[in-house]
């Protein structure tokens, strides 16, 4: 299978074209790299992945010396494994007038933001990417910034296809991951099964504390079947026979990793949030 086109890779190029460093957020394997690598292609920029233990470590211990074994430009992927790095970007960038030095991903928001902006506030654009959309499946992307205007969105209602009910179904049933495009029922099913089991449940540990797999287990079946509904702490507490307290906490987890995402209701005065 060929690349798909992203939404977000207009908008991040022209933020690539006025940060120093550009961060894309999102959960794992949604396609972070993948879209970075792509829009590379070609540009001399060197690749380093924070998984690498030993590229972590270095990272960790000497972030001068890391950096002069990776030189800028550069892709850091999973960056929230290092925070010691961003002071010394913080120095590269400020030492230089060029934009798009650093593309950075990571997988874990909150502790990862606080660092970023702590360090690098004025210096860094921060987008976040989801999985595919119906638009992006269909290989539909539009070039322009969506602005709500009736002339808008009636360009775009010429280029997308028209909504099924089936379709759309079948979109939602299958999710947005790259890897389950053309995957069978039993594969997506295998695959979905092995993403709680090796990066959701690591993850969750390392950035939660989270200990009792049964119980987390049950707090995400929970969750799953809730989708779309107004947050009830109760019910989910009563499901995964934790305190609502925990369920609050877990919930934050989940969003913090881009499993969830938590839909503010409509006000139509901004003082009522």
């Amino acid at each position: 299978m060929g690349y798909i086109r992203r939404s977000l890779e207009r908008k991040f190029i022209r933020m690539n074209d006025f940060f120093k460093a550009v961060l894309i957020t999102g959960a794992r394997q949604v396609g972070k790299t993948t879209m970075l690598k792509y829009l590379a292609d070609g540009k001399n920029r060197t690749y380093v992945s924070l998984d690498d233990m030993m590229a972590r470590n270095l990272a960790k211990s000497d972030p001068v010396l890391f950096f002069q074994t990776y030189k800028p430009p550069v892709i850091i992927d999973e960056v929230q494994y290092a925070p010691e790095l961003f002071g010394q970007i913080k120095i590269i960038c400020d030492g230089s007038d060029k934009t798009g030095q650093f593309w950075l991903t990571g997988s874990q928001r909150f502790d990862m933001m606080k660092n970023v902006l702590e360090t690098l506030a004025g210096r860094i654009g921060i987008l976040e990417l989801y999985g595919f959309s119906k638009n992006e499946k269909d290989g539909i992307v539009f070039d322009d910034d969506l602005d709500f205007s009736f002339s808008c969105l009636q360009a775009r209602q010429s280029i997308a296809k028209k909504n099924d009910a089936v379709e759309i179904f079948d979109h939602i049933w299958r999710g947005g991951m790259p890897q389950v495009l053309t995957a069978d029922a039993e594969q997506r099913h295998e695959y979905y099964n092995a993403y709680v089991g090796t990066y959701l449940m690591r993850d969750v540990a390392e950035a939660g504390g989270v200990t009792n797999a049964l119980l987390f287990s049950k707090f995400l079946s929970a969750c799953a079947a809730l989708t779309a509904d107004q947050i009830n702490y109760k019910t989910l507490a009563d499901s995964a026979e934790i305190s609502q307290p925990t369920a609050k906490e877990w919930l934050g987890l989940l969003e913090s990793l881009g499993i969830v995402y938590l839909l503010s209701p409509y006000f139509n005065n901004e003082l009522n949030v």
